[in-house]
């Protein structure tokens, strides 16, 4: 999905909404005078609302940042394919390749270095 496409700022702008709903909700959970009395008259089912109005926020920014970063990270991989081929060619290993490419991109240790490793095997894996 592009960054601009009509669908991913229906997408935002339904993500921002669910997210304000849950703020009131999780603020206003019981409370005899929230809004929510207008649909749902028993306070019993403001947790519920609550926890599904959540899982729908999250899902929603699953949806918005599941491709972005993996996309980049790809698309380098892609352009660098020649060079990887190379590496595999002389015997250098996947995990080899994979930590050469991230010490390329300034990524040196900690969670970001384990995932972005992860990322990069699975994508060379993938490259073939």
């Amino acid at each position: 999905m592009n960054n601009n496409s009509p669908a991913r700022i229906v997408l935002f702008i339904l993500t921002a909404l669910l997210m304000l709903l849950t703020f009131y909700a999780i603020f206003n959970a019981g409370n005899p005078n929230s809004l929510f009395r207008l649909v749902i008259r028993d306070t019993s089912y403001d947790i519920a609302v609550t926890v599904a109005l959540a899982v729908g926020a999250f899902v929603l920014v699953l949806v918005l940042t599941m491709g972005s970063p993996q996309n980049r990270l790809r698309h380098m991989l892609e352009i660098n394919a020649e060079h990887i081929r190379t590496l595999r060619q002389k015997g250098k290993s996947e995990v080899f390749i994979a930590e050469s490419f991230l010490s390329e991109l300034g990524v040196r240790s900690g969670l970001l270095y384990r995932l972005a490793k992860w990322r990069v095997l699975r994508y060379l894996s993938k490259l073939g």
